[in-house]
């Protein structure tokens, strides 16, 4: 089976993702449509609790696995195996944790059954990694993908039929639980069947200790990433009320839904990075350059776009129980913007061995986080938490883009044109949508602003014949190859 270049990988898990999110997106609209605020701060928590718990699990092994049989394909089995068998016990310890802490922290008895059951899917969900990586190093991301839209489905039909059955609240999150078990069960039995690598009681302890002492970085910016993702979440269900949590929860999510974008072009870029790094160092500025390139182009848009229509989306999709978000979910869109750049800033430091250096920042920026949060959480509840989440977010996408460029050379210059064709235009599109909704339907703003949009990128060069030839020529490939 042949690889796949980054741009074909990237739509691979761009459209993958994209099915993803717009069916998990439309089922969280179901679920707090037909739930009360509190009971979706709930469910919302008790998935969140355990997320922060999955990279305990995984232990930064997931990324080495990668990067390393991405490097030496032949080892690639014996790699496998070795972080395989890892995952399965440093899994067990994590969701031990996970109980643990639901105790410790003395959350009522129904929340804590939901995270017992959340913990289980976290536990599949790490074993599959393991598997995934393997595909990413062969730069084979099709699989994946297909496991990715499979999972969400069987997880929208189970929890539609929970809900018109109104049945209690824990199906809600056995509808994540189950479809993770069965895409564990098919995402192995390809990997053996397309590269005859598979699961077998084989154990390198040499493997592992070098693994593991090269994992440690990623493990520990895993663990710190994770607590300054989530630790909003984990403050605010001891200072905030259910209610907060559940209007909380939509800003959370409608931001959240777009993030499949900037992983899904880490993901591609990742192994390549990490084979340049040994190869020809000199073209990671370049593709890094093309990268941001490719999420301006997308980001600023969708961020200035939504605040614009933020009021209408919230009020008429979500209903008016969940006015309060309206204020946060601006907040987080602008800080959508620098958490969609850090993600390739880290890809890089990651595949360039600066682990650690990733690994402080991201420690740096959590103190911060934290802190914010403990001062603004009392005053502003949760237009708080969005203030600190763009201010540690704007910190961590400037410090990363500084010791990126300590690492490799970036062309800044590039970069500024880049992010000028398409920040002007954005806003030019904002400004007309933000006058518009005011006097139609939302949806049909979004659309106007669209085409002013792509109207306003062709001038500014970002859409032009040469790029319109690139696509037409491939699309034409394809069809002779078909």
């Amino acid at each position: 089976m042949s690889s796949y270049t980054v741009a074909q990988n990237t739509s691979f898990l761009t459209v993958a993702s994209v099915l993803q999110k717009v069916i998990s997106f439309f089922y969280f609209i179901f679920v707090a449509r037909m739930i009360q605020v509190e009971n979706t701060g709930v469910y919302f928590f008790a998935i969140t609790f355990t997320t922060i718990f999955t990279v305990v699990a995984d232990f930064g092994m997931g990324p080495v696995l990668t990067r390393e049989a991405a490097r030496f394909p032949d080892r690639a089995e014996s790699y496998f195996n070795t972080v395989f068998w890892t995952k399965m016990m440093f899994g067990a310890g994590a969701y031990l944790l996970v109980i643990i802490f639901a105790n410790i922290l003395k959350y009522p008895e129904t929340t804590k059954l939901l995270i017992y059951i959340s913990g289980i899917t976290m536990f599949f969900d790490n074993l599959t990694t393991s598997f995934n990586s393997i595909f990413r190093a062969k730069k084979n991301l099709i699989y994946e993908s297909l496991g990715v839209i499979g999972s969400q489905f069987i997880t929208l039909l189970i929890g539609t039929f929970a809900l018109l059955n109104h049945w209690p609240l824990v199906w809600l999150i056995l509808a994540y639980t189950i479809p993770s078990f069965l895409n564990l069960i098919y995402i192995s039995g390809f990997l053996k069947k397309v590269y005859r690598i598979g699961v077998r009681f084989v154990w390198n302890s040499e493997v592992f200790r070098i693994f593991l002492a090269t994992a440690l970085p990623f493990a520990l910016a895993g663990i710190i990433g994770r607590l300054y993702s989530y630790s909003d979440s984990l403050l605010m269900s001891k200072m905030l009320t259910a209610k907060e949590l559940g209007w909380w929860s939509v800003p959370y999510k409608i931001t959240f839904a777009f993030q499949f974008i900037p992983v899904a072009l880490s993901a591609s870029v990742y192994p390549v990075f990490s084979s340049l790094f040994l190869s020809e160092k000199t073209a990671i500025g370049p593709l890094f350059e093309k990268s941001w390139r490719y999420l301006f182009a997308v980001v600023f848009p969708v961020a200035l776009g939504l605040m614009a229509v933020a009021d209408p989306v919230v009020r008429l999709v979500f209903g008016q129980q969940y006015a309060p978000s309206v204020v946060p979910l601006r907040i987080l869109l602008v800080s959508l913007i620098f958490g969609f750049l850090s993600f390739i800033t880290g890809a890089l430091l990651n595949a360039t061995n600066k682990q650690k250096t990733q690994t402080k920042l991201i420690a740096s920026v959590l103190v911060v986080n934290v802190i914010l949060n403990l001062i603004l959480l009392p005053r502003l509840r949760i237009d708080g938490a969005a203030i600190a989440a763009l201010t540690s977010n704007a910190l961590l996408c400037l410090g990363g883009l500084y010791f990126a460029s300590r690492q490799v050379y970036i062309n800044f210059k590039n970069i500024l044109r880049y992010m000028n064709q398409t920040l002007w235009p954005a806003l030019a599109m904002a400004a007309v949508v933000y006058f518009l909704s005011f006097r139609m339907h939302y949806l049909l703003t979004i659309v106007i602003g669209g085409i002013i949009y792509l109207t306003l990128i062709c001038f500014t060069g970002v859409i032009n014949k040469q790029n319109i030839s690139i696509v037409i020529n491939k699309i034409k490939l394809k069809s002779k190859v078909v």
